[in-house]
């Protein structure tokens, strides 16, 4: 009786580990059924779920954006009364929200701030004296591609004297502007003179080269080079002054001979008095003797030959050479103050008689 107790006993602890494994065999078979009806509930997103995709920005349509930009503050302004005030806004908040439909919210600020400014009883007004930069479809640009939501268009307009980027980025569902930067052209830029031909600057840039060379070599700035030539010249007329003077005294010696010598008569006198009048000439205006052209007339023919029609190239005539021709030196003065120098544009012969310009080589 004992021994079917335990028997009877030792059954049912069995049946109950048996019990208890089936158990837990259920949860967990219960736990991973769960867990696979929630993978199946929640799918794992697609790659392209997972990133929103941006289309590519073509530059025409870059243009209209621009366009439409340009469009609604422009649709604003023309809808101004005559005193600057927007009817048909009722705070600075709605004309923030018309802004955002083609510019970002930085933009929006900034021109609100810019160019509107509202009264203690809540009207808007406008400033029309100013008004953005904005793009010109006539003036070349850059089209670039900085990143996948973010194009620039970078623009030079010399009307404005500005160089103008607009950049423009993708907003979930549009493109618009971003932002407007502006910047004034380097003077550099502006100061280079195209009055003469291309290819006489080309030939007097070697000249140049070779001139500021020789100065830095000899010790003499360019600066110095105009005095130095106003000195010479005034020594070559001072040797033509004395020529002249010795030419009339030989033509009164030689006169005075003739008569002494009892052969003149009068055919003589007349080629003496001929002779002696030049010489006359020559004492009193040695301008004169170089040819029928003066410095000034030289001058005014080398701005004509080289189309000269502004003060930015200075023309000089800097001495006569050994024929009497006039050598003239065009240049400009670079900088200001004790800075400044002057850079030769070129020299240039002009022939006394008949005004003909060569350039030096």
């Amino acid at each position: 009786m004992i021994e079917k107790k335990k028997l009877e006993m030792g059954e049912n602890m069995v049946k109950s580990r048996l019990f208890m494994v089936l158990a837990i065999a259920m949860v967990l078979l219960l736990g991973a059924c769960s867990k696979d009806k929630e993978e199946e509930q929640e799918p794992a997103l697609e790659p392209e779920e997972q990133t929103e995709e941006i289309p590519e920005l073509e530059e025409e349509e870059a243009k209209e954006v621009l366009q439409t930009y340009e469009e609604i503050y422009q649709n604003v302004v023309e809808n101004a009364e005559e005193d600057g005030e927007l009817a048909d806004f009722d705070s600075i908040d709605e004309l923030h929200e018309k802004f955002l439909n083609a510019m970002s919210e930085e933009l929006a600020d900034d021109l609100i701030d810019t160019y509107f400014e509202e009264d203690e009883e809540g009207l808007i007004y406008i400033d029309t004296s100013e008004a953005p930069v904005w793009f010109d479809e006539e003036e070349a640009y850059e089209f670039e591609k900085v990143e996948d939501d973010l194009y620039e268009i970078e623009q030079e307009q010399e009307e404005n004297q500005v160089i103008v980027t607009y950049s423009i980025s993708w907003d979930e569902e549009k493109w618009i502007v971003s932002d407007v930067e502006t910047e004034e052209i380097p003077s550099e830029e502006s100061d280079i003179s195209n009055d003469g031909s291309e290819s006489d600057m080309d030939d007097s840039q070697s000249e140049q080269e070779d001139n500021e060379a020789a100065n830095e070599g000899t010790g003499v700035t360019e600066e110095n080079e105009s005095n130095d030539s106003a000195g010479n010249t005034m020594e070559e007329e001072e040797e033509e002054e004395n020529q002249a003077g010795s030419d009339s005294e030989e033509n009164n010696s030689n006169q005075g001979d003739s008569d002494g010598s009892g052969t003149s008569n009068d055919t003589d006198t007349s080629e003496d008095d001929q002779n002696s009048d030049p010489a006359e000439d020559d004492g009193g205006n040695t301008e004169e003797t170089a040819g029928s052209i003066s410095e000034s007339e030289a001058e005014s023919i080398v701005k004509e030959y080289l189309s000269i029609v502004d003060d930015e190239l200075n023309v000089v005539t800097d001495h006569q050479d050994e024929n009497g021709n006039y050598v003239v030196q065009v240049y400009s003065v670079v900088g200001e103050g004790d800075s400044s120098h002057t850079s030769t544009y070129g020299w240039f012969i002009v022939n006394k008689e008949t005004g003909a310009v060569e350039q030096m080589q």
